[in-house]
């Protein structure tokens, strides 16, 4: 079984040595189409002024002396959020830093609309690694998060494009610490390369008579902080749900599959992550009874390894079967076509 698939993290803002704005122009080289807008993103490094902000000296992130070379961006654009995320290099011309033309970066427009609402939400630099993404060297801090104080546009930026234009979208980004990743709203394998893990989950409810239904729910996964009672840390996925039907009354839920981080530095047999599972009805299937509504789990690098080898089989991984208010115990059964990560 391949044990694991690496991501280049999603995230990332851009940066150029001007102060953040935005500009539309039609490109006179590269047409753009009537139905699509075309978006590159430029990132201006802002200085961290300590005359403005309550922060020493030693607790603002260096920056490193490496070019930037390439961007982590991700967007989500239109009424049903569609997301877009992607790695694209960084140009430069005697006005400052933009990123290379992209088809990922071609944003239909609606039919029968003239403008497509744009949303960033995350927005990473890098530098070059033999023509690949080596270091983060910038990142542009979120809203909320203890470093936004920094820029005066931290994300998410909603924008808007019109048919047939070409965006040039300024976006601050500040020096990035590896050692602070939180400090920029950003969870530490959003940013930094780690090896992800396939970790599935299918789950059952029983009524109170014993009979079994296949279970639609809610899924939350958290790093796991043994000084909270709840052991529930930082948040990784909130609420997910899995895809469900109902087939001329057959009623079916996929398993629900999400990429998690591996345990770093913790032996293998030392919870890392905790789970929250809560069942939810299931109307016109069942209506959700009995005392077992939640249930809460740590997981252990052992747990997540052992589905991933269980079979042996590189095509497939092995699901943690949930069974609420049911008389089995939760545990590792069947499996599901491994997605690529």
């Amino acid at each position: 079984m391949k044990k694991f698939k690496f991501y280049l993290a999603l995230v990332a803002v851009c940066s150029l040595l001007l102060t953040s704005c935005s500009k539309d122009e039609v490109a006179p080289q590269d047409s753009i189409g009537d139905n699509v807008a075309s978006l590159s993103l430029g990132p201006v490094l802002q200085s961290m002024d300590l005359n403005r902000q309550q922060i020493t000296p030693d607790d603002t992130p260096e920056c490193s002396d490496l070019p930037p070379a390439f961007a982590q961006i991700r967007i989500v654009y239109g009424d049903d959020d569609t997301e877009v995320v992607t790695i694209v290099r960084i140009l430069s011309d005697d006005q400052g830093l933009f990123t290379e033309y992209s088809d990922d970066l071609e944003i239909p427009i609606p039919s029968g609309e003239t403008s497509v609402s744009v949303t960033l939400t995350d927005f990473v630099v890098w530098s070059d690694d033999g023509g690949a993404p080596g270091e983060v060297i910038w990142v542009a801090p979120k809203d909320g998060s203890e470093y936004d104080m920094f820029v005066d546009d931290p994300l998410e930026n909603t924008f808007s494009l019109r048919a047939g234009s070409k965006n040039y979208v300024n976006v601050d980004v500040i020096c990035f610490d590896d050692r602070e990743v939180n400090l920029y709203g950003y969870q530490f394998f959003d940013i930094t390369p780690v090896p992800l893990y396939e970790f599935c989950i299918f789950a059952n409810y029983c009524s109170d008579a014993g009979r079994h239904y296949t279970a639609n729910y809610t899924f939350s996964l958290y790093e796991y902080d043994g000084n909270r009672e709840d052991g529930k840390g930082d948040m990784i996925y909130s609420n997910l749900t899995p895809t469900t039907g109902n087939d001329d009354g057959t009623y079916w839920a996929d398993p629900l599959c999400v990429a998690v981080p591996g345990p770093g530095d913790l032996d293998s047999d030392v919870p890392y992550l905790v789970f929250e599972a809560t069942v939810t009805d299931w109307p016109g299937y069942y209506i959700a009874e009995g005392d077992e509504m939640v249930i809460t789990t740590l997981l252990t690098w052992d747990v997540i390894e052992s589905l991933l080898d269980r079979d042996g089989d590189d095509e497939t991984t092995n699901y943690w079967h949930i069974f609420f208010n049911c008389d089995e115990e939760d545990g590792p059964s069947g499996f599901v076509p491994a997605v690529p990560l």
